[in-house]
């Protein structure tokens, strides 16, 4: 099973960097690195670039320009596109993985789920010198010193989680799922704008679909490096009347991850690197 790891980014290459090189100190290597970039200024191309250079697996750099407002979807689905592996695991520029994390992702990884990871967060107060591949007892220390929130994420216990039903608890910043799943659903459905909802929306359709989902216990952790956040009234209500038109609506969005047409060749049989477009999607900034 090839395992590619999505991460989202915009204009914050430090955090960028920080994230990228928790992947070095990981126990299993992913397969591949895809940088879902919505727009980014050259810094954060230079870190892509500096990164890979060096790296043991492929980096990919999935640019796509700025419209001036959060497009999370379109990034993803660009990435996704971009992406080779069999299982897909989101996370967010801001998330730093743990020392286990895709091993802990492999191992929950099985047909017919999907699985939501676990994040801690690391306030201001930890912010510097955290790596990530801290020890259990450093980790522990760090929580005493007010430097992370969740004590019980300190400790590690591979392969424990628990089924849930619904979508409540989501964070778009640490799923994982099958690609095949994922493609059955079309990918994110592009008209969310923003940063609210649309891991929501991705979910209830896998689980519509069939899907079911899978909650890490005490596994598959990312540390989220706190920073100042802006709300935004406009973008939550249109996306949350949104969200409650797809608990009944299409399962399979018309604007996601291929167009209708692209969908209707792949329901025929033909394979992504059969599409007219493959090799132009396949090219990255």
């Amino acid at each position: 099973m090839k395992i590619s790891i999505i991460i989202t980014t915009h204009n914050n290459p430090e955090y960028l960097k920080r994230v990228l090189d928790g992947f070095l100190h990981q126990c299993v290597m992913p397969d591949e690195i895809v940088v879902a970039d919505d727009g980014s200024k050259p810094e954060t191309r230079n870190v892509v670039q500096a990164f890979s250079s060096t790296s043991p697996f492929p980096v990919l750099h999935s640019w796509q320009p700025h419209a001036g407002y959060p497009r999370l979807t379109h990034t993803r689905n660009l990435a996704t596109r971009h992406s080779s592996g069999d299982y897909l695991v989101y996370i967010d520029g801001d998330c730093v993985p743990g020392p286990s994390f895709v091993k802990d992702q492999q191992q929950l990884a099985k047909p017919g789920w999907y699985v939501q990871g676990k994040r801690n967060f690391v306030t201001s107060k930890g912010l510097l010198g955290f790596t990530g591949s801290e020890s259990a007892i450093k980790q522990m220390q760090l929580w005493f010193r007010g430097c992370l929130e969740k004590l019980h994420l300190t400790l590690r216990i591979p392969g424990l989680a628990t089924s849930q039903k619904g979508i409540h608890g989501t964070r778009g910043c640490n799923i994982a799922a099958f690609r095949k799943d994922i493609i059955n659903i079309n990918g994110w459905d592009q008209n969310y704008i923003g940063f609210w909802r649309e891991d929501s929306d991705f979910v209830l359709r896998l689980i519509r679909s069939g899907v079911r989902r899978k909650n890490a216990l005490f596994s598959a952790v990312v540390f989220h490096l706190e920073h100042a956040t802006k709300d935004h009234d406009e973008d939550m209500k249109r996306n949350t009347a949104l969200l409650e038109k797809a608990k009944t609506g299409p399962i399979q969005v018309a604007n996601g991850l291929f167009t209708p047409e692209e969908m209707k060749l792949l329901e025929q049989g033909i394979e992504e690197h059969q599409l007219p477009n493959f090799s132009s999607y396949q090219k990255t900034a």
